[in-house]
């Protein structure tokens, strides 16, 4: 969940007067504000690139925004959008929240009788990493810190990115990646490796946080004063787990680390010695060094395959200040839903006036 005020939490939740903000950052570091009349920005953390923007701007052709060579302001070479959905308090003030820095992947312009439209698409500062693949076999040492060795991985295309890691104290085996391999998947299984999660945030600041699950920090009920607006629920067996085997590799006469994680609450709808049945997930990673490293990102990965057999899809008031990953508990009683705690997987935050943010989310079931 992003830092709010608890103002704020109560504006969104009523009428309110919108605010949003919207800077082209060129090259330089300099920022030019746009005003755009539509878009939305998806926010999904089982997508390699968390975060991606789809944006209209108006050009009545004295802006000088529509792009016209390589250096125009709005030309997919290098800029970026950072984008923010608030509110406008009765005194004049705006609060806004970031909801991320997005690379523009594509400028498309529209001439028609209704104005100029420019419409952006953008996807965050992942992406700079995934196109950045590794020129040539590149070698973590072993007894590497993994916060060092991932920072390192990712200065090395962009000296510049900013970071802000939660500190570990495990180091690295000897890790090589070969050349034209994915830089940006080269850095995520070292932070799977550690039970964290890397990605960019809502200020374009690159992350490392430990995978945990939290208490929940919003309700969405319906009715008065609540902020649902509509839900739906799917059950399914598709890409369920209740047993995830973690293994190593052989790094000599030793046997490969390995570690389990097994859904063991007797009263989960998927129990592993229960009628569901037994479903294992085998993920094997050369960075798992110790049985411990193993068991942890055994369970990190079980923690996140729980619940899966019960998702929610839903549409609210827009909530900017959540986030994927974040707790929230729902309550829909025409859909069967009471109280009831989940993930979210996915948010899709509109940046107009009308339309509802929608989510897609799991149920929370945590195992030891």
């Amino acid at each position: 969940m992003r830092t709010v005020t608890s103002a704020f939490e109560t504006a969104v939740q009523a009428s309110n007067k919108l605010a949003t903000s919207a800077e082209i950052i060129d090259g330089a570091g300099d920022e030019t504000t746009v005003e755009i009349i539509d878009g939305t920005v998806t926010l999904d953390q089982q997508a390699a690139v968390r975060g991606r923007c789809d944006v209209t701007i108006v050009d009545d052709g004295t802006l000088g925004l529509v792009p016209d060579s390589a250096s125009s302001l709005l030309a997919p070479y290098g800029n970026e959008i950072r984008l923010s959905r608030g509110v406008t308090y009765p005194d004049g003030t705006t609060e806004l929240v970031s909801l991320g820095v997005f690379r523009i992947q594509d400028a498309e312009v529209t001439d028609d009788p209704g104005g100029m439209q420019i419409r952006l698409s953008g996807l965050d500062r992942a992406q700079r990493f995934i196109d950045a693949r590794f020129e040539e076999p590149y070698q973590v040492t072993a007894g590497t810190n993994y916060a060092t060795a991932i920072e390192d991985v990712l200065q090395a295309a962009w000296p510049d990115v900013t970071t802000d890691f939660t500190t570990t104290a495990l180091t690295t085996p000897q890790l090589i990646a070969e050349e034209g391999a994915d830089r940006w998947a080269f850095a995520q299984e070292m932070a799977k490796a550690i039970s964290m999660s890397l990605y960019f945030d809502g200020d374009g600041t690159c992350v490392l946080v430990p995978d945990t699950v939290s208490d929940p920090v919003a309700t969405l009920a319906e009715g008065e004063d609540g902020v649902l607006l509509t839900a739906g629920r799917r059950w399914t067996r598709e890409g369920t787990f209740n047993r995830v085997i973690a293994t190593g590799e052989n790094t000599g006469e030793t046997a490969p680390a390995r570690g389990i994680a097994t859904d063991d609450n007797s009263l989960s709808p998927t129990y592993y010695f229960g009628p569901f049945g037994k479903v294992p997930r085998f993920y094997a990673s050369p960075f798992l060094t110790t049985d411990a490293q193993a068991a942890a990102a055994a369970l990190s990965i079980l923690n996140k395959e729980l619940g899966t057999t019960e998702q929610v899809n839903f549409g609210t008031l827009v909530l900017s200040y959540l986030e994927p990953g974040d707790v929230v508990r729902i309550t829909r009683d025409r859909a069967g839903i009471s109280e009831e705690d989940h993930i979210v997987d996915a948010l899709t935050v509109p940046l107009a006036a009308t339309g509802s943010m929608t989510g897609a989310t799991r149920a929370r079931q945590v195992t030891s």
